[in-house]
C-alpha cells in the first residue's frame, strides 16, 4: 500500500509543513469525494478556488491539505507556491513507489478508444488502472497516477492545448510504453501548424523510460 506523509514531501515541493506531520493513502481536489484520511488539494483556477474549501475538507475527514496560503486552525498543511505543480510533483513521486508497467497515449484523434481497447486487452492478465473518461491533463493525469496501488498494469491518456504539455506529463508518468495514434488539425490553434501538432505529440517521449517501447501508427 502506497502511503506518504507530510514532512516526506517537504523537500520535493518545496512546501513548510504547519501542524502535525501526517500520513496519507489517498489524494482528492475534491470535497465532494472526499474520504477520512486523504489528502485534500486546493487547487485554483478562473472560476473556483479549492481554499475556499479547507473547512469543508476538514469536516469531511481530510488528513491534512496542500494549500498556497494559511489553512484553518486544526487542519495539517503543506504550504506551497503553486498547488497545481506540486499536485503533478506528488503524482510523479507516487509513481515512482509503483512498478506497474505504464503505457502511456497521445494523438490527434482516438486516444481514448485506444486506451479503452489496450486495457480491456490487458485486464485479460491482470489488475488495470486506466485513466476515467479524458482524465488527460495536468489535473487528471496526476489523479490518475495516484490511483495506482497494487494494479498489474496502468493506461493513461495524454492530451495538450499547446506545446511543453505533454512533456509536462510524460515526464511525470514515466511511462514503460507510448503510443501516438496520430497528428492531425484538431486544436491546431495551440500549436500553429500541423508540424507544430506533430511535435507537440512526440513529447510523450519525453518521460519515456530507457528501456521504453515507442508505438507509432504508420497509417
Amino acid at each position: 500500500m502506497i502511503a506518504f506523509t507530510l514532512s516526506r514531501l517537504c523537500m520535493p515541493l518545496a512546501g513548510e509543513l504547519i501542524g502535525c506531520d501526517t500520513e496519507f493513502r489517498a489524494v482528492s481536489t475534491d470535497t465532494r469525494t472526499i474520504a477520512p484520511g486523504d489528502l485534500f488539494v486546493a487547487l485554483k483556477g478562473p472560476n473556483f478556488d479549492g481554499h475556499d474549501y479547507l473547512e469543508k475538507a476538514a469536516e469531511c475527514g481530510a488528513a491534512a491539505a496542500i494549500v498556497s496560503r494559511p489553512a484553518p486552525a486544526g487542519l495539517s498543511a503543506l504550504i506551497v507556491k503553486d498547488t497545481r505543480i506540486a499536485l503533478g510533483r506528488l503524482a510523479a513521486l507516487w509513481r515512482k513507489q509503483c512498478i506497474a508497467p505504464l503505457i502511456a497515449v497521445t494523438g490527434s484523434n482516438g486516444k481514448t478508444t485506444v486506451k479503452e481497447m489496450i486495457a480491456a486487452i490487458l485486464g485479460r492478465r491482470g489488475k488495470v488502472l486506466a485513466s476515467r473518461g479524458n482524465y488527460n491533463n495536468d489535473i487528471g493525469l496526476p489523479l490518475t497516477l495516484m490511483r495506482l496501488q497494487e494494479q498489474d498494469y496502468a493506461v493513461v491518456e495524454m492530451g495538450a492545448n499547446k506545446s511543453g504539455e505533454i512533456a509536462n506529463l510524460s515526464n511525470i508518468a514515466a511511462p514503460d510504453t507510448v503510443v501516438i495514434t496520430n497528428a492531425g488539425r484538431a486544436h491546431i490553434e495551440g500549436f500553429g501548424s500541423l508540424e507544430g501538432v506533430a511535435r507537440a505529440k512526440s513529447e510523450i517521449l519525453e518521460g519515456l523510460r530507457a528501456d521504453g517501447c515507442f508505438v507509432l501508427n504508420a497509417d
